[in-house]
């Protein structure tokens, strides 16, 4: 997104696919404390859930890029493989760590790049 959004005026981007982009060192840095939680299966998220063309329209603002997303359909978008519009997942299991907000997330991404 970072090369598009320099390179073009406006990128086209899904609309009515749900996430929960988390960066990975968020994720990282809670790994110790889900290893010692009892064995079985859990999410950890970020906070908060957005749209691709939202996540496309934060990464474009947090950069300071001047690029336009225009919201299209996953049907516009004609991808092979079907993506559920709903994929957020929730870091709700007790004592499973909690991530801060995917935008504190982009923001930590982008100052490392």
């Amino acid at each position: 997104m970072l090369r598009l959004g320099a390179e073009r005026d406006e990128v086209s981007v899904v609309a009515d696919q749900r996430m929960s982009p988390t960066f990975v060192g968020h994720l990282a840095a809670e790994l110790p404390r889900v290893l010692e939680l009892p064995f079985g299966v859990y999410h950890v998220a970020a906070d908060g859930d957005c749209t691709w063309a939202e996540f496309a329209a934060a990464i474009f603002e947090e950069a300071g890029l001047s690029c336009r997303v225009r919201e299209i359909s996953s049907a516009d978008w004609g991808a092979r493989a079907e993506r559920p519009a709903y994929s957020v997942l929730r870091s709700e299991k007790p004592g499973t760590p909690r991530l801060p907000h995917w935008r504190v997330g982009l923001r930590a991404c982008l100052e490392r790049l």
